[in-house]
């Protein structure tokens, strides 16, 4: 929960903030609309990937860790953490000259889209580089959520992490001709990158087959339908996957454990607080 870099879930008093409920009251919340899930899915798919990159939208937010002293004061959603900024402590010091060379190819690239807007119209710009970029996006985002957003992934609190715990906490997942051949199996053999990310694509169907044995019951995989199974598997995750929190009655190490839970009534119900246990969870904006 402390180091995950996209897609970190919310825990029960992040999302109880968002809703403005209650904790104890979020076993008791309507049910999410279906209309609603969907509309939050297209502005994750469209705006997901450039708010990562402004924002650091669903990333970890515990910058002060940073060792070298970066991450101080900074926080997601106020510009401090930009994959854009030399001085974001997504970066390490010796690397921020990259980012520079970074920002002046991107600068560069801007500067040759707008001379060819000018020159052949921006209704052409929108159909042949933003419409495909904005669909490039679109998988880019699906496939990093549905390899680490599954109602049967843990996540681990900070001191019931490990790297084998963490590595684990992936899913493969099957999407057909397009995975097999044209994304050469970044789908289907997730679970390996997470381990020994060296392995070349070519090998990984074998290594991933050679860690089965070994993971045992710790290895997830979701392999049916093929690529309609995976466009499933989206609303599925969609619906199941709000926030994460302990298994109910679970103290000590156990507790540190957490799993999905949501609103729709889909899979284990969220935990019953008693109205002690949950104070508010709304936080005022100063600013208002």
């Amino acid at each position: 929960m402390e180091r995950d870099m996209v897609f970190l879930p919310r825990t029960r008093d992040e999302h109880a903030t968002r809703t403005g409920a209650l904790l104890h009251e979020m076993h008791e919340l309507m049910e999410e609309t279906p209309i609603y899930t969907a509309v939050s899915m297209i502005v994750q798919q469209l705006g997901g990937w450039p708010m990562y990159l402004i924002q650091n939208l669903t990333g970890h937010n515990n910058h002060e860790k940073q060792p070298e002293g970066k991450g101080v004061g900074k926080k997601n959603g106020n510009g401090s953490v930009n994959h854009f900024l030399p001085s974001s402590p997504l970066y390490e010091k010796k690397d921020e000259h990259l980012i520079l060379l970074s920002d002046l190819g991107l600068a560069i690239t801007a500067s040759v889209l707008t001379y060819v807007g000018k020159t052949y119209g921006f209704t052409n710009l929108l159909v042949w580089y933003i419409l495909p970029y904005l669909w490039v996006n679109h998988w880019l985002v699906a496939i990093t959520y549905l390899q680490h957003t599954d109602p049967s992934l843990p996540h681990y609190t900070g001191d019931a992490w490990n790297f084998a715990r963490g590595a684990a906490a992936t899913i493969d997942r099957e999407f057909g001709f397009i995975g097999r051949n044209l994304l050469h199996g970044i789908v289907e053999t997730h679970v390996l990158h997470h381990y020994v990310s060296t392995i070349p694509f070519y090998h990984a169907d074998e290594a991933t087959e050679a860690i089965k044995p070994i993971m045992g019951q710790h290895y997830r995989a979701d392999v049916e339908g093929g690529s309609i199974g995976f466009l499933k598997a989206m609303w599925k995750s969609a619906r199941w996957c709000q926030w994460v929190e302990p298994l109910p009655g679970t103290t000590g190490e156990e507790s540190k454990v957490l799993f999905f839970r949501n609103r729709n009534g889909l899979g284990v119900p969220p935990a019953k607080l008693s109205p002690k246990a949950g104070k508010r969870a709304m936080v005022e904006d100063d600013s208002e």
